[in-house]
């Protein structure tokens, strides 16, 4: 009956050792997600209060996609770090942060290449000029534009439904880029065959 007994207690001990092992793994994961997307909040709050201060471009209507794309069924092939893929494009909204002139001279936001070898194009799409290739953690400015649609590209381990965003160049180079390939923090894009 003893041996019994601390057969049942090992057990229970052992049930609540796992139980609170759970319930601390949760709760770290949930801490961790929550800096990081304060973080990312964080990050782009210093960048609007950058751009505030200064007047940004004027607000101007987001680009319409090239010609012969059009919203509903017409299938692109995207290039991203030498890989072809398919993409549809699908429609959506971005809005515009309000600013407030200052001075002659816009104060842009800061963003970083995540993409290696990310192609810089003339107007939105495939069939805008190539004007480049931008390298892992290049920076470059946001210019307050993006197209009105979308574009779901296979980037290798994850899909992205991005638009293209107009972006200048530590160079002075202004283009157009793939969404996805740039973010307001400096960190390498997971999801993106090598």
């Amino acid at each position: 009956m003893k041996g019994l007994l601390s057969k049942v207690e090992y057990i229970v001990i052992g049930v609540l050792a796992l139980v609170f092992l759970l319930w601390t793994i949760s709760k770290c994961n949930a801490h961790k997600q929550g800096a990081q997307t304060t973080a990312a909040a964080e990050a782009r709050e210093d960048s609007l209060a950058n751009a505030s201060g200064k007047p940004a471009a004027t607000t101007a209507s987001p680009q319409q996609p090239a010609t012969g794309q059009t919203a509903t069924a017409t299938q692109l092939a995207v290039t991203t770090a030498g890989e072809t893929t398919t993409a549809a494009p699908a429609p959506t909204q971005q809005s515009q942060p309000a600013t407030t002139p200052a001075s002659k001279e816009p104060q842009l936001s800061k963003l970083y290449v995540t993409i290696d070898k990310l192609k810089v194009r003339k107007s939105p799409g495939l069939k805008g000029e190539l004007l480049g290739e931008l390298k892992l953690f290049d920076e470059v400015y946001y210019m307050n534009e993006v197209t009105d649609s979308s574009y779901q590209v296979n980037l290798g381990k994850e899909m992205a439904n991005e638009p293209y965003v107009k972006i200048k160049t530590k160079r002075g180079t202004i283009g157009w880029v793939y969404g996805a390939g740039v973010h307001y923090v400096k960190k390498k894009r997971s999801g993106v065959l090598e």
